[in-house]
């Protein structure tokens, strides 16, 4: 007997001790699924998650409107064409890889695409580029560049092909403010221009 009174004299001390706990951590300001309960519910979680990012995105979304749209051109080895933006152009050559790996394309093409004006003199074999402020020049046999007046060796020169003068697309576009990137799974160069 005396156990059994024991066990019924435990009882409510661990039921008071269970009461004393809760009060006082709903008397701390812990409200039941709130930062300072320590048992937060993944809705919770969810919530605030949902609510720190809702200013974010709507930030993000102001930035996006506010910058100017960036015209992409794309072209790829052994197509006839190029994207400039939306707009298809039709090339009367079409761009292949150089002995040096580099991506070869038609002058008149890639001056017309990146709004350049260009300039091939059949005399001396002299390619010029010009883009604002920017002038590129080349010749056709000599592995140089000339960047405002500025020589600067280069790992290809542009080529005569049936009667095509093809030209080395990094370099001009490069030096003339464009960003470009090489998709190699696709063999598509892109050109973002940047300015500059």
């Amino acid at each position: 007997m005396a156990k059994g009174n024991e066990l019924r004299h435990r009882m409510p001390r661990w039921s008071a001790v269970l009461l004393l706990a809760m009060a006082l951590l709903l008397g701390a300001g812990a409200a039941v699924g709130s930062a300072d309960d320590p048992l937060v519910t993944r809705g919770w979680v969810d919530q605030y998650i949902a609510s720190q990012l809702a200013p974010l995105e709507a930030r993000l979304e102001q930035a996006a409107s506010q910058m100017p749209e960036v015209p992409s051109i794309k072209l790829w080895i052994g197509r006839d064409y190029l994207l400039n933006g939306e707009e298809k152009v039709s090339l009367d050559s079409k761009p292949y890889l150089g002995e040096t790996g580099r991506t070869m394309v038609p002058l008149r093409a890639l001056g017309e695409a990146i709004g350049a004006e260009f300039n091939w003199d059949g005399e001396t074999k002299r390619v010029v580029y010009t883009k604002g402020d920017k002038e590129v020049v080349l010749w056709v046999g000599r592995a140089e560049v000339q960047v405002n007046g500025e020589k600067l060796a280069t790992d290809c020169a542009p080529e005569l092909v049936s009667g095509r003068l093809m030209v080395p697309l990094r370099v001009i576009t490069e030096n003339l403010g464009f960003h470009l990137i090489w998709n190699s799974e696709q063999k598509m160069a892109s050109l973002l221009y940047l300015g500059g």
